[in-house]
């Protein structure tokens, strides 16, 4: 099957055959209407391309002689069109034209109320599984969550270098967060919570989380260029945007600065790595800016690049010390596991470790003055013994 594309290309009326002339070198289904806009005539052609041939059929229109910069319009619909009977074609792409991916990020970097409100509930909705330890429910809050679009269509304007694209894309992604914080911090207000493991999950920072978000950036950004819309659902699910968001409306119900801190530090960096390694991918599949006039503006954005890198390396500072502490404390919660395993035998019931501190149930007598010799060092260890029963 070969894709096709609706383009819709605005001129004032003086183009009008100059530009008739150039579409229906590349389609057999030109359309033209004429209207008024700002009391100037404007011919308004709409025209089936192939998605191949975009980029080209752009760059010529561009070229048109006596043609000012914004007064040509050029809008990639999104509904792909049916081919005609008879019609001639080249085949299709698997990635989008670039003209093709810039229509459909700005179109992502502006919400409607729609998808403002699925940023609240899926933020509420992973504020209600975070609160009841249920994962799956998390899991179903990623999916109908809009909150990664505006971050790629960031990634996207800098590569292009329309600044009006970058502070729309920041503007919506930004307020994407404090809405999602909001809604967060309002429906937890009224129920008893407490910390469990997967709000503990979403909201501890580690090296794994660095290196996961940087791939999911890239991922991100691939399934934006190839035109599966639907595939970023799966791609929200793992960059997770909107539980360590959601963890930071939980976070201030319970008045934990630890919490609130790690959830913004786990979010501010998958944010930074989408913009980084989206810039990145759009630079590699060769998105560059289309007219002299948006290289320059290029060149004067893309030091938010090198600031996202350093935001980026900030944020892994403290996640690393943070994931070393924890290892040492994996270490030594193990090795004290495994000496009263060794020591106790069948005696030991249950254990109770948190660091250095370990509390033993055992059942029968032991050596006092063995275990005090053979006890890691530096450990705190009490022990319990319980009678032995028939």
């Amino acid at each position: 099957m070969f894709c096709v594309k609706q383009l819709q290309v605005t001129v004032p009326g003086e183009f009008k055959e100059e530009l008739k002339e150039i579409l229906e070198n590349y389609s057999s289904d030109v359309s033209v209407s004429e209207a008024e806009k700002n009391d100037e005539e404007i011919v308004e052609f709409h025209v089936t391309a192939e998605s191949d041939q975009i980029d080209e059929l752009s760059e010529e229109l561009k070229d048109i002689s006596d043609l000012k910069s914004g007064d040509l319009t050029i809008n990639v619909m999104k509904q792909e069109s049916q081919i005609r009977k008879g019609q001639k074609t080249k085949g299709g792409s698997s990635i989008l034209s670039q003209a093709e991916i810039y229509s459909q990020a700005q179109e992502a970097a502006v919400f409607n109320r729609a998808e403002w409100s699925l940023v609240a509930l899926s933020s509420v909705i992973a504020t209600y599984g975070l609160i009841a330890d249920n994962i799956i429910v998390v899991i179903g809050a990623m999916m109908v969550a809009p909150i990664l679009s505006p971050f790629v269509s960031g990634a996207l304007s800098l590569n292009v270098g329309d600044q009006k694209l970058l502070k729309q894309s920041v503007k919506t992604g930004s307020t994407s967060f404090l809405l999602a914080v909001l809604a967060s911090a309002i429906a937890a207000a009224p129920l008893p919570v407490t910390g469990n493991p997967t709000l503990t999950l979403v909201s501890q920072p580690s090296i794994v989380s660095v290196l996961l978000s940087v791939f999911v950036g890239a991922a991100a950004t691939l399934t934006f260029v190839t035109g599966m819309g639907d595939e970023m659902a799966g791609v929200a699910v793992a960059i997770a945007l909107i539980p360590p968001i959601a963890s930071i409306g939980i976070g201030l119900k319970l008045a934990d600065i630890q919490i609130v801190l790690n959830s913004v530090a786990v979010a501010g960096m998958n944010a930074f790595s989408i913009v980084a390694s989206g810039f990145l991918c759009f630079h590699l599949i060769g998105i560059r800016p289309s007219t002299y006039y948006r290289k320059k503006q290029a060149e004067k954005i893309r030091y938010i690049i090198p600031l996202s890198l350093i935001a980026l390396s900030l944020l892994a500072v403290p996640i690393a010390h943070t994931s070393y502490q924890s290892y040492q404390d994996y270490t030594v919660e193990e090795e004290i596991r495994g000496f009263g395993e060794e020591f106790f035998g069948q005696k030991l019931l249950s254990a109770d470790i948190d660091g250095q501190n370990a509390h033993f149930y055992v059942v029968g007598d032991y050596s006092q003055s063995e275990f005090e010799d053979r006890k890691p060092e530096g450990s705190n260890i009490q022990v319990t013994g319980l009678e032995e029963t028939d």
